[in-house]
């Protein structure tokens, strides 16, 4: 019998005490679970989760997607869809500091990185790109090559971190800004909560019509899907 496709609920940028967040994996994945998000993946600065999707499936009834935010002062990127152990094996071969935002700057080195990573069959999503102050954003003609060589699949236009972060207008403006950015490059446009502590998951989050939950990663990979973004009045 064909499974009929549903609307799935996923945030693939989390953060526990790992690195920068004030809660545990288990607390984030509980709570994720309860609120009605269907897939989710951690991504702890530089820090590969080593929880794999069975053991998550078993404990917490919720699908799990490995992950980690690889964090340059160029910019950061949410790296899913790789085996934890290769993964942290390589970062420290790169002098990559756990729960630290790398100082890596040369342009050369980083796209080598990020090529890795892809070969490596990972998903590669950026993450608040184009943000007018600081650094640790990746935008300009960086981002559009890095786009261009096929090195990010997709990019988040939606940020409940930034969103609480900054005034509602400077937040508003930047997600115009990169939003059109992305229909620009021809990347999907995806929603997370960048959630930090429990009670800010679901704040953002993004939706997609799929008959396995599973199927989430190999789906985004194709990037020829409908994406839907949603805020906490659209979770059960």
């Amino acid at each position: 019998m064909v499974q009929k496709k549903k609307w799935i609920k996923f945030d693939l940028h989390i953060h526990t005490f790992r690195s920068d967040g004030l809660n545990s994996t288990r607390k984030m994945l509980m709570t994720a679970k309860k609120i009605g998000l269907d897939v989710v993946a951690i991504t702890d600065h530089n820090v590969p989760n080593k929880l794999t999707p069975t053991e998550v499936m078993e404990k917490y009834g919720i699908h799990l997607i490995p992950g980690f935010e690889l964090s340059f002062m160029k910019g950061h990127l949410l790296i899913l869809g790789i085996n934890a152990k290769v993964a942290e094996k390589k970062l420290k071969q790169w002098k990559l500091k756990p729960r630290k935002t790398g100082v890596i700057a040369r342009k050369k080195t980083i796209i080598k990185i990020l090529k890795w990573f892809k070969e490596n069959g990972a998903l590669i999503i950026a993450a608040h790109p184009i943000i007018p102050t600081g650094t640790m954003s990746l935008k300009g003609s960086f981002l559009a090559k890095l786009v261009k060589m096929g090195l990010i699949q997709a990019m988040e236009t939606q940020n409940a971190g930034l969103e609480k972060k900054f005034k509602r207008r400077f937040y508003w403006l930047w997600r115009k800004r990169v939003k059109r950015s992305a229909e620009k490059l021809g990347i999907p446009a995806v929603a997370f909560s960048d959630a930090h502590f429990w009670w800010r998951l679901g704040d953002r989050f993004s939706m997609v019509k799929l008959d396995d939950p599973g199927k989430l990663l190999e789906t985004l990979k194709k990037g020829k899907v409908k994406i839907r973004h949603g805020t906490k009045n659209d979770l059960s």
